[in-house]
């Protein structure tokens, strides 16, 4: 019931090892078909794993994958690059950890570096040139999912010797990247688009003289440096410049995601049937007794010892606190700066997703695609509909939107609502009233359970 820190969705996110080495090690539990330690292993290193003890090939393999709603293997990952040539040419587990000692020590003696946002600051035109270099070709060089394209077809074109997979590592290494590129490229596309906006609507109600006073204070938790704004007069095209250069805030940023979407999904079912009534005693008598015997349960050294009234009531207290931290929590102090030590790991993650330091997985992704796109003024073949994000899953090696998906489900229907907010919260009720949770609590909980992928 509690939404402390270290609860939310991207803690868990960020604790699902992306190097190398990590991914090695998920790879050698999955492959020991041993329940109990696979359990909690990500469904992606389980799938792979079991194509090796079946000698899949590469196209059976990327198609179980994307069955299952993961990403196809990546060739301008050092270690996914390993796997690609292993199926290809049918190597064994065992023969593929051959493989991965050369990847090892080639990982050891050149480093991959990346191009762009080499200060740990980063603005908006910072964005605009990540975005328009990988945008075109660019003096012959192709980019993003082209250069992704062609490393796939130089590892297809080997014979199936290691000396010659190492050559090729050799030969290649300025095209390898931490992670799948094409997904940062949208993830940092959309983000931009979203602050654009943001600075459209600043320096559109300056041109036309309007109040700015509320706008500034929205803007803080987009930007920093805004109070430079609020100690003097700016122009239009003064105003712009300045918030292009300024660097943004991942925190405030990640801040504005968790609210548009897991603010309501961190409160279990209980407390939105609370909300939804609008009290403890406005809950008919037996939903109360149920709700009352569902608390007991949940934590009986709380709740235990206490008749249905007073449970109730002390769950209503506890939510009622709850609302006033996260009220002191969000205010602002007389210079427009955040009054408490904000939670870090949101903003160290999305500032590691923009540098090209941690993976995107196919759900996060969706997540933000959805928040950056019902907060940007967006032409109409850029804007986030069925159609453009299946486009982008598909350009990124995920899956499309699949109706039988509970989650693309919800993406869906989210798109089609006149009002996603209102869906959203209408979705998490309807979940409530049944005394479930909303399938995106578990995952916001880090408590989603895979399918049995093994066990089918």
């Amino acid at each position: 019931m509690k939404t402390g820190n270290g609860t939310m969705i991207f803690d868990q996110l960020m604790a699902e090892l992306m190097s190398d080495v990590g991914s090695s090690d998920m790879l050698e539990e999955s492959m020991s078909l041993n329940p109990d330690r696979i359990e909690k292993i990500p469904l992606r290193y389980r799938i792979i794993a079991l194509a090796f003890h079946q000698r899949s090939s590469l196209e059976e393999l990327n198609d179980q994958l994307l069955k299952n709603n993961c990403a196809v293997l990546y060739p301008r990952s050092l270690w996914e690059a390993g796997l690609i040539f292993a199926f290809l040419h049918g190597y064994s587990y065992k023969e593929w950890k051959r493989l991965q000692d050369i990847c090892f020590r080639f990982r050891e003696e050149q480093e991959v570096q990346d191009h762009f946002f080499k200060n740990r600051s980063i603005s908006v035109q910072d964005l605009k040139k990540y975005i328009e270099d990988n945008s075109t070709e660019r003096q012959g060089a192709l980019i993003t999912q082209h250069l992704t394209r062609v490393v796939e077809e130089r590892i297809r074109g080997l014979q199936g010797s290691d000396e010659e997979f190492r050559v090729f590592l050799q030969n290649n290494v300025e095209a390898f990247s931490p992670v799948r590129e094409k997904t940062r490229y949208y993830f940092c596309k959309y983000l931009y688009y979203m602050l654009v906006t943001k600075i459209n609507e600043y320096t559109n109600a300056l041109s036309v003289n309007l109040s700015v006073g509320d706008m500034l204070d929205e803007m803080v938790q987009f930007f920093k440096g805004v109070s430079a704004l609020k100690r003097k007069k700016h122009s239009p095209e003064e105003a712009r410049n300045h918030l292009m250069q300024a660097d943004i805030s991942p925190g405030g940023i990640f801040d504005a995601f968790n609210a548009f979407f897991f603010d309501y999904v961190s409160s279990d079912w209980m407390t939105i049937l609370i909300d939804d009534y609008g009290s403890v005693e406005s809950i008919p008598d037996e939903e109360r007794h149920v709700l009352a015997e569902h608390l007991r349960n949940y934590d009986p050294k709380m709740y235990g010892e206490l008749s249905d009234d007073e449970a109730l009531a002390k769950l209503q207290e506890g939510e009622e606190q709850r609302e006033a931290e996260l009220d002191a929590a969000y205010s602002l102090d007389a210079s427009g700066n955040r009054g408490y030590q904000r939670n870090r790991a949101g903003e160290n993650i999305l500032r590691k997703y923009i540098k090209g330091a941690l993976d995107i997985d196919r759900t996060t992704f969706l997540c933000f695609l959805l928040f950056f796109g019902n907060n940007a003024d967006l032409r109409q073949e850029e804007q986030i509909t069925e159609e453009r994000l299946n486009s982008i899953l598909l350009e990124c090696g995920f899956s499309g939107l699949r109706e039988e998906d509970d989650f693309d489900c919800f993406v869906l229907q989210f798109l089609e609502s006149a009002d996603p907010v209102d869906y959203l919260m209408e979705e998490v009720t309807f979940y409530a009233q049944r005394e479930e949770n909303f399938y995106l609590y578990r995952v916001y909980r880090g408590s989603y359970s895979y399918s049995e992928f093994f066990t089918r």
